[in-house]
């Protein structure tokens, strides 16, 4: 590969920065609230967009208001570089609280403020024209990159709707992929995510009647979910030995949120909580499931009344790359060259979809591209900057990448 492809492929994404920063806005003027708005009309505008830059583009789905779109630099071939981004966003919360109307794209300072800003759709604003600088420059003929825009991401990354759904159909490949979030670092993988809710059952009763006072009718549900709440706080896991999970343990997180009993007079007799768990390699489904049993049962020896079920909501192994796939290196490169900076390789804390991608055989790093904050709470934003400095790091990423694809 000649230092001119590369200084070609740099000079065009930074001719793009007008059309990135103004494509940028218009996704973040698109609401896509997970749970409010179907992600069609932002997927059409990602289409749209991808075509009259002469890229290829399918769109594809089980459910046609919530599509994917896979967007290409060659209809056919293998893919080297996959990068991908979610159609969704979370909630803006009291939008009072935001300096700019969480959906006005509004520039300041260097910066572009919205929801989703990147978490992802600055990412993929990014990615897009990475793939037309790409495409400029016509990309080996052996190989492809492709952006992939997936929805209902943040209703618990389980990736029903896009990632499983592009697997079983034959569309999902890569030597390796990126997760178009926000960062500089090499995220190899990330904490797992177990999820339950806990129900406890107790016997309602007058709380003014003598029988309660003296313990012969009545069970409190409320306090007997808050007995067994603390009794899991109050578990600690060791930090993890394995490579790159180091800072981390397994923490259980209870009673993030909790309901119970109907009215001021009545003892409950049922409560409701939900515990958020977030793993490290050495705590599997199976080994927290058995440390929550063995609570419930202390619990229960001393308020016999009682009477504890539990259901899983969500299940995330704690997963991790291949750190000798070519892509982390390629990056590290990349990275020093566009950025200056030496990249960490790590893993993040937060689960996200790069688990689906790593247990399919793609190689991927589970967070990287524009530089911004406050992802999930008031001002989220990205640098006008970072939307360029990754751009022009998907696309060196995927020249070098495609050089490992077999002809």
């Amino acid at each position: 590969m000649s230092d001119a492809l590369e200084e070609q492929l740099l000079a065009s994404v930074h001719s793009f920065e007008p059309e990135i920063v103004s494509f940028c806005q218009k996704l973040l003027q698109t609401p896509s609230v997970n749970g409010i708005h179907d992600e069609i009309a932002i997927a059409e505008a990602i289409a749209a967009q991808a075509q009259a830059l002469g890229l290829h583009v399918v769109i594809a789905g089980e459910n046609p208001r919530r599509p994917n779109v896979i967007i290409s630099t060659a209809p056919h071939g293998p893919t080297g570089l996959l990068l991908i981004g979610h159609l969704d966003t979370v909630p803006t919360g009291d939008e009072s609280l935001w300096k700019y109307p969480p959906f006005s794209g509004a520039i300041a300072d260097g910066r572009i403020y919205g929801r989703g800003a990147i978490d992802t759709k600055g990412g993929m604003a990014s990615a897009l024209y990475a793939l037309a600088a790409l495409a400029k420059h016509d990309e080996p003929q052996h190989g492809r990159t492709q952006l992939i825009c997936v929805p209902d991401e943040e209703s618990g990354a389980t990736g029903t709707l896009g990632i499983k759904f592009l697997h079983a159909k034959g569309l999902l490949s890569g030597l390796g992929a990126i997760y178009a979030y926000s960062g500089s670092d090499i995220t190899l993988g990330h904490r797992g995510l177990l999820r339950f809710r806990l129900i406890c059952e107790g016997e309602a009763a007058h709380t003014g009647f003598r029988e309660w006072q003296d313990g012969e009718k009545g069970a409190n549900a409320v306090t007997g979910m808050a007995r067994l709440l603390l009794e899991l706080e109050n578990i600690q896991m060791p930090f993890s030995t394995t490579p790159y999970f180091e800072q981390y343990r397994t923490l259980i997180t209870p009673g993030t949120m909790i309901s119970g009993g109907v009215g001021a007079g009545v003892v409950p007799e049922r409560c409701e909580a939900l515990v958020d768990t977030r793993l490290t390699p050495e705590y599997d489904r199976e080994q927290v499931e058995t440390l929550l049993k063995h609570a419930i049962a202390r619990i229960t020896n001393e308020r016999p009344k009682l009477r504890f079920h539990y259901e899983v909501l969500n299940y995330i192994p704690a997963p991790i790359s291949d750190e000798n796939a070519p892509i982390f290196s390629i990056l590290e490169d990349v990275i020093q060259q566009v950025k200056a900076i030496l990249p960490q390789r790590l893993v993040a804390g937060p689960a996200n979809e790069g688990y689906l991608l790593i247990e399919r055989g793609i190689p991927t790093v589970c967070g990287l591209g524009p530089t911004g904050d406050n992802a999930h709470s008031v001002d989220e934003y990205t640098e006008i900057q970072g939307l360029v400095d990754a751009a022009a790091i998907f696309a060196l990423t995927a020249r070098r990448l495609s050089e490992h694809l077999n002809p």
